[in-house]
């Protein structure tokens, strides 16, 4: 299964959803789609803990989270959290291509072995988490976890693939994404967040 034919299924099911990408999610991701309620962290272990503190302070919005199964060992921490909290308005998707490859070298992840982040996720207190490895599996899990009620979490099996590495990169620096997703959830929210400095 190819991550990108993935977010490509993913990208007419958002609206006004807010989105947060790890830096595995943010090329492909950032070329897809131009939604301002994008936030693209360029980080690793960072998108799901942001998207759980923006799922828990706007409970009626719906926040999704695109990670990578590097991210999310980086930040297994975050998975008990999440459990505990159980955020009904947060949908994760894992990207596990069972490598660390975002760099120019590429290394064997935890899950290429034994480790199953699903697994894992269930026995945090998150039920509804699931592993899926064709496309078909994959837009029947999304669709539905986009439209049910409840927090989702799928991992998604990709295959490792290097498209990353000569993707055309955005002209929008991470720092001016920041501020345009800051100001797209002030417009939408009707209220200031970031009021500047001086």
């Amino acid at each position: 299964m190819n991550r990108r034919a993935c977010l490509e299924a993913l990208l007419p099911f958002v609206k006004d959803q807010l989105v947060v990408a790890s830096v595995s999610g943010q090329w492909v991701w950032g070329q897809l789609s131009k939604h301002e309620g994008n936030l693209l962290l360029g980080s690793m272990g960072n998108a799901l803990g942001v998207g759980m503190g923006l799922a828990l302070g706007l409970p009626h919005r719906q926040v999704i989270v695109i990670e990578s199964d590097g991210s999310v060992l980086l930040s297994l921490f975050n998975l008990p959290t999440l459990g505990t909290l159980h955020p009904d308005n947060l949908k994760v998707f894992v990207f596990d291509n069972e490598a660390y490859s975002g760099s120019r070298i590429s290394r064997p992840s935890a899950t290429a072995a034994k480790t199953d982040i699903a697994a894992i996720a269930r026995d945090s207190g998150i039920e509804r988490a699931v592993t899926v490895r064709d496309l078909g599996n994959f837009n029947r899990e999304m669709s539905s976890t986009i439209k049910e009620p409840g927090l989702g979490f799928v991992v998604a099996k990709v295959e490792e693939t290097f498209e990353h590495r000569n993707a055309e990169r955005s002209d929008v620096d991470l720092m001016e994404n920041k501020y345009r997703f800051v100001r797209y959830v002030e417009r939408t929210e009707g209220k200031p967040i970031f009021l500047g400095r001086g």
